[in-house]
């Protein structure tokens, strides 16, 4: 059973501090404001101290990272996988939430500790729901656009793009954020189009930058040729670019190459 819940579902993922939560304000403002249309915001974050935005729905009330901490005796982190793996048992809740939602758009926020979310259970069993909530999901890879200037960083970076797309099975698109603060950017995000450029930079970087060489030559052949938004939640630059890739991605009606 296929549950109506409105046009379309995106999941934000990415590294600790790449913006995840501000992007997700800057675009659902942008999409209330420019377009009238009704969001849905989950924060999926049991651990958050701070979000920019007021969840629709937020995980905290059903697990606390901060309380799983003390009950358990367990460090931030460790509290954060336990969270995590109670969530994962708890998906029910999410496809009831689901269920009730009839907005536009539903934007689900995810923890900051990328790992601890993308290779637990919680990632998958969240798909598989999205699935039945919706044919028309993505999951929106943030990327800090500082951190791409750094030809290593980036191979890295986009390793974990392909590998999250190949484990969840789901479309993935990768933004580039915060190019206010870092404006001059020489690669232009999209794997297929940068992996020569950067596989060759790369070799000069010794023994590790040849592993990653290696590794980008290797999965560029599963990535998707897609144009990379760059953004900036801080000051809304080019929100309407990843507007449209979005729906050119899950209206299967644009070409994204």
């Amino acid at each position: 059973m296929v549950i109506s819940v409105g046009r379309t579902v995106i999941v934000f993922v990415g590294p600790a501090g790449a913006g995840k939560s501000s992007l997700i304000y800057a675009y659902s403002k942008w999409l209330e404001e420019s377009f009238g249309y009704k969001v849905y915001k989950i924060n999926l974050d049991p651990a958050a101290e701070y979000i920019p935005y007021t969840p629709d729905f937020d995980v905290r009330s059903i697990v606390d990272a901060h309380k799983v901490a003390i009950e358990y005796g367990l460090g931030p982190n460790g509290a954060l996988v336990k969270s995590m793996d109670i969530l994962a048992n708890k998906m029910e809740i999410i496809e009831a939430v689901l269920r009730r939602v009839t907005s536009d758009f539903v934007l689900i926020d995810t923890p900051g500790q990328m790992e601890i979310f993308i290779f637990r259970d919680i990632a998958i069993k969240l798909v598989d729901v999205l699935r039945k909530a919706s044919r028309e999901s993505v999951v929106i890879f943030v990327i800090d656009a500082d951190i791409i200037r750094r030809y290593e960083d980036y191979a890295f970076i986009a390793i974990m793009s392909v590998a999250i797309q190949a484990r969840l099975g789901i479309d993935v698109v990768p933004i580039i954020n915060k190019v206010d603060l870092a404006p001059r950017i020489n690669i232009t995000g999209d794997v297929v189009s940068d992996v020569d450029v950067v596989a060759e930079k790369l070799k000069k970087l010794g023994t590790y930058g040849e592993m990653l060489s290696g590794v980008l030559n290797t999965i560029w052949l599963y990535a998707k040729a897609t144009r990379v938004p760059k953004v900036s939640a801080k000051t809304m630059e080019n929100i309407e670019e990843l507007h449209r890739v979005v729906h050119e991605l899950t209206c299967a009606c644009g070409d994204l190459t």
